[in-house]
């Protein structure tokens, strides 16, 4: 008998723990404007892993939450630490540090065209579902 409330108890105690690892872990984000229509369109929802993402690799054309000037936002990761990039028929060489992002909708997104190349740091989090 014994036995079997302290296997409730431990069950009780993962479950607790995978659920305030999920609340901790994980983001809603609300987008807003049309930059990364459509995969993500205005008013969708979002929900980014805030943490678990730096255990793991980016890989290129992943939808990134970053933190610009202030703000969230959610742009697709096209090059990274050390690479060149091709824009308008310029060449950018992208530091040990930097990456760049563009949004899928290209005529009505801001993204590294105008603010340039992001540290690593800015990444907040990767998106991981979308509804």
């Amino acid at each position: 008998m014994k036995y079997n409330n302290l296997m409730k108890k431990y069950k009780i105690f993962i479950f607790s723990f995978l659920i305030i690892l999920i609340l901790l872990n994980f983001k809603i984000v609300r987008i807003q404007g049309n930059s990364m229509s459509p995969t993500l369109e205005n008013g969708s929802f979002a929900l980014a892993d805030k943490y678990l993402h730096k255990l793991f690799t980016i890989h290129k054309d992943n939808i990134l939450l970053l933190e610009v000037d202030g703000k969230e936002v959610v742009k697709k990761i096209v090059g990274f630490p050390g690479e060149k990039i091709v824009i308008e028929d310029k060449i950018i060489k992208l530091q040990n540090n930097e990456i760049f992002v563009l949004g899928e909708n290209l005529p009505e997104s801001i993204d590294s065209r105008e603010y340039g190349p992001l540290k690593v740091t800015n990444i907040t989090g990767k998106i991981v579902l979308s509804f």
